[in-house]
């Protein structure tokens, strides 16, 4: 018997020590979530057959990342560039947060009492448009907390004597935490340990009875 509880306690303080290890190793990571746009309507979610362009409804999928140690949990909290903030879509990762028409000063991320409001994100990647009229900034993504804003510029694939009107389109954006590559590892090796001490015990057990 005294075998066995000096193994249990050899086993819960190895995994207590891994658990404070990891755990001052994920406060020092930057905090990522993966954002994903739910479209009602637009470009990308009925397509254009009479270009060739196949529905692409999950398009507005990607990630942002940011250094969330300034983080308190207090009231409303913004964060940008000052906190490294890098924002990237999954199909494109060349549409990023440098492609905000307000760059620097966004795009942002925010917090409200710690809660996570969204991105403040308007990135045209596509300027195309050459029709002053219009006042129209070519393919974009307009990101505002939940609430999404996309536009396609036809003028690329519309003939000149041909009227060219924007594509618009929205949706609902909702976000979800990655877990940390640490924090990952960290519960990886938890099980393990577990794993490796519910084994032994059963061995010791056999042996003793």
């Amino acid at each position: 018997m005294k075998k066995f509880n000096t193994l249990r306690l050899k086993a819960l303080s190895l995994a207590t020590s891994v658990g404070m290890i990891l755990g001052v190793a994920t406060a020092a990571d930057a905090a990522t979530y993966q954002f994903k746009a739910t479209l009602d309507e637009g470009f990308f979610l009925t397509g254009a057959p009479e270009i060739g362009v196949e529905p692409r409804p999950e398009f507005y999928v990607g990630l942002f990342s940011f250094d969330d140690s300034e983080l308190t949990g207090v009231g409303l909290e913004s964060f940008g560039r000052e906190a490294n903030l890098e924002v990237s879509l999954t199909n494109d990762p060349r549409v990023d947060q440098t492609l905000d028409v307000r760059f620097p000063e966004f795009p942002t991320v925010s917090f409200q009492d710690g809660e996570l409001l969204g991105l403040d994100w308007f990135a045209v990647y596509h300027p195309f448009t050459n029709v002053p009229e219009l006042d129209y900034p070519g393919d974009f993504v307009r990101i505002s907390g939940t609430q999404l804003t996309d536009g396609f510029d036809p003028t690329f694939y519309t003939p000149e004597d041909e009227p060219r009107a924007p594509i618009l389109g929205s949706g609902i954006v909702s976000y979800e935490r990655v877990p940390e590559p640490s924090a990952i590892l960290g519960m990886v090796i938890v099980a393990i340990t577990i794993g490796c001490y519910r084994k032994k015990a059963v061995s010791l057990k056999a042996t003793l009875s």
